[in-house]
């Protein structure tokens, strides 16, 4: 993994640990759930672009 995704990963991961923060439990459940949603979706995405 290059540098910048990494940095990347590290910095938005902080900014969600402090968003999360705010957060009730079920809040936090349902943008996380959320979120896994919209990587799978670009996974899903980037997997049929390098297969094709």
């Amino acid at each position: 993994m290059k540098r910048n995704a990494r940095e990347f990963i590290r910095s938005t991961t902080t900014l969600l640990d402090h968003i999360l923060a705010t957060l009730t439990q079920e809040e936090q459940l349902e943008l996380l759930d959320v979120l896994a949603g919209e990587v799978e979706e670009r996974m899903d995405a980037l997997v049929e672009t390098v297969e094709s």
